[in-house]
């Protein structure tokens, strides 16, 4: 068990935490009316539900690797306040904040519409071209930017980290399959040097864009509110695709040909019209995709720095498994 799990089951991080969300709830003149729901329990955080006289408010702690989503989450807010969650307080040291409840997400409704999806991509569309001339003070938050234009190195860069592990390392690959990957991964290097020379720009690229990180709006024509940048990047927006193309497959039963997924894909390029035709711009969605896995792989690396033996081997193939798969593309036809 990482250390951060240890300290998140003790008696002294929880008196720390309740003392904390005191505090907030004094500045806000909110009630408790009730002790704290632990809810989440994970490498990734841990989750506090609090119940006030207001409503049910939603305490985060991140695991070290992700402090830096609370002021990068308080900052684009800021920037686009009627589509993301606004922390009532975050404590940017210890990767720690309180959120309203913004009630049902998308994952409570009951169906598996894809044109929900489409929904949702067209929504969080429009964050990132909003998000878009902001890359510096995302950076100042603490958001990390992984340009296309660096990835080439970056793969080489960590295919010999991983190369050079000792052996009995959960994070270790083999030479030889380090070597196999180097041989065919010149296409994929090529694809970060496509995407760089674009015409879209970086953006926030969330990098787990899934239902259950959406808000039911309360009425139709509000936007979607999403949640959740822990595992975010400034990168190539379009990589923001491969979750939801991925869990719409599992959902559907079917694959990346599928006309229902084509839709929903193209429903988000429609909204970067600016930047050339839907059939322009589909040129930049296998590119954006596999330079998305290096986004999971560099996620994996954060959350895992520092873990202990245990976790490390639990958890390896969330770094493991997006190198393995940068070779094998992800659309059909």
């Amino acid at each position: 068990m990482a250390d951060w799990n240890r300290e998140w089951q003790s008696a002294a991080w929880r008196s720390d935490a309740d003392a904390w969300i005191d505090v907030v709830l004094q500045a806000y003149d909110l009630t408790q009316t009730g002790e704290p729901q632990q809810t989440t329990d994970a490498i990734f955080s841990t989750q506090l539900a609090v119940p006030t006289d207001h409503g049910t408010l939603f305490f985060k702690a991140n695991n070290p690797g992700q402090h830096a989503e609370v002021s990068v989450t308080a900052t684009a807010a800021n920037l686009v306040p009627d589509q993301l969650i606004m922390p009532l307080a975050i404590e940017p040291r210890r990767g720690w904040m309180i959120t309203p409840d913004y009630g049902r997400t998308l994952t409570e409704l009951p169906t598996t519409d894809y044109k929900l999806w489409a929904r949702m991509l067209r929504d969080f569309a429009a964050v990132q071209q909003e998000l878009a001339t902001f890359g510096d003070t995302l950076f100042d938050a603490g958001l990390l930017h992984l340009d296309p234009a660096w990835l080439p190195h970056y793969i080489d860069e960590q295919l010999m980290l991983h190369a050079s592990m000792p052996a009995e390392h959960p994070l270790h690959l083999p030479a030889r399959d380090a070597e196999y990957l180097d041989r065919h991964l010149g296409e994929v290097k090529g694809m970060c040097e496509f995407l760089a020379a674009g015409p879209v720009p970086l953006s926030l690229e969330h990098n787990d864009l899934h239902r259950g990180n959406a808000f039911v709006p309360s009425s139709p024509d509000e936007p979607l509110r999403f949640m959740d940048l822990g595992d975010a990047y400034w990168a190539h927006p379009f990589a923001s695709l491969a979750t939801p193309v991925r869990v719409m497959c599992e959902e559907l039963g079917t694959t990346t040909s599928d006309s229902r997924i084509r839709s929903v894909i193209s429903t988000y390029l429609e909204q970067w019209s600016e930047y050339g035709t839907v059939e322009e711009l589909w040129e930049y969605v296998e590119p954006a995709l596999r330079a998305g896995k290096l986004q999971q792989h560099a996620m994996a690396m954060r959350v895992l720095s520092g873990a202990d033996e245990e976790d490390l081997v639990r958890h390896a193939e969330l770094a493991l498994r997006p190198l393995a798969e940068l070779a094998i593309p992800v659309l059909e036809g």
